[in-house]
């Protein structure tokens, strides 16, 4: 009998509990609808940068760019160059700090992975070794 009297309350308060687990139910989604656009917004800055990085590295004229890094030495200070199979041996003796500076400033601006690069200094010349590939 005492439920007859408090039916109105009762019918506010449920309601009231229904608003407050719709609100929440709400909250959560939109929290969640929120991580999943920055996780598609990063993976598609990924994929931009995946396929930038693919162009370069799968460019047709990267083996040409890798033949200018000879390019302002004299015969007789290179005493190896070789490309085989997208792979380069080079090995250089005699340079000056310019030409060392030149040679692997051209080498770093290209897109290969760096293997080996050494430099030796012999008095006041240099002696360099680079392996790399691409």
């Amino acid at each position: 009998m005492i439920w007859k009297r408090y039916r109105n309350e009762m019918i506010v308060l449920a309601s009231l509990l229904l608003m407050m687990i719709a609100l929440i139910y709400k909250s959560n989604t939109i929290n969640k609808l929120d991580r999943v656009n920055a996780e598609v917004k990063a993976s598609l800055s990924q994929i931009g940068e995946i396929i930038a990085l693919k162009k370069q590295w799968g460019d047709a004229g990267l083996t040409k760019k890798v033949k200018q890094i000879k390019k302002g030495l004299t015969a007789d200070k290179i005493k190896q160059f070789s490309i085989k199979s997208k792979k380069l041996l080079a090995s250089f003796r005699g340079l000056n700090d310019m030409e060392v500076n030149r040679v692997i400033l051209k080498l770093e601006n290209t897109a290969v992975q760096i293997v080996k690069l050494s430099v030796k200094r012999e008095g006041e010349t240099y002696s360099m070794e680079i392996k790399c590939k691409w």
